[in-house]
């Protein structure tokens, strides 16, 4: 009898939506542009994602491995926004800037961090610009 309960409770208790590393809290999308997002959740489960710079809900549906992708239509530059997921419980993304991303990769030299700078320079406190904002994606081997 109690496996039956926990089984039933189970089935409406709902998991929050799970993102990768670089879809978190003060991160930037770029503007002007359909920004990509995406994750997991359960199963076959609609996902929402509303946007506070326009109020606008995006929805999609995970499939059955419960691994989603849509896009959001972002303004200008500017910020700072919310981005709220649910699949049934909800997830906030605050302090989001919308603005200009690049994505740098490369050879080993790539690894050397801007905040760190070269011949012991900072180059991201050095340039008098306080919206920087860096996100260190780690290497993961197969």
């Amino acid at each position: 009898m109690l496996v039956a309960a926990l089984l039933l409770l189970s089935g409406t208790i709902s998991a929050k939506v799970v993102l990768p590393p670089m879809f978190s809290d003060n991160m930037v999308l770029q503007q002007q542009a359909d920004a990509p997002i995406w994750g997991e959740a359960k199963p076959m489960k609609t996902v929402k994602v509303t946007t506070s710079w326009d109020g606008k809900t995006y929805e999609t549906q995970a499939n059955k491995e419960g691994k989603w992708k849509l896009s959001v239509r972002t303004p200008e530059a500017g910020g700072p926004y919310e981005l709220t997921l649910t699949d049934g419980q909800k997830l906030v993304l605050k302090n989001v800037m919308i603005g200009e991303v690049w994505i740098c990769s490369g050879q080993s030299n790539m690894e050397f961090m801007m905040k760190e700078g070269v011949d012991g320079k900072v180059d991201i406190p050095q340039s008098g610009n306080a919206g920087i904002r860096l996100f260190d994606m780690k290497a993961r081997w197969r």
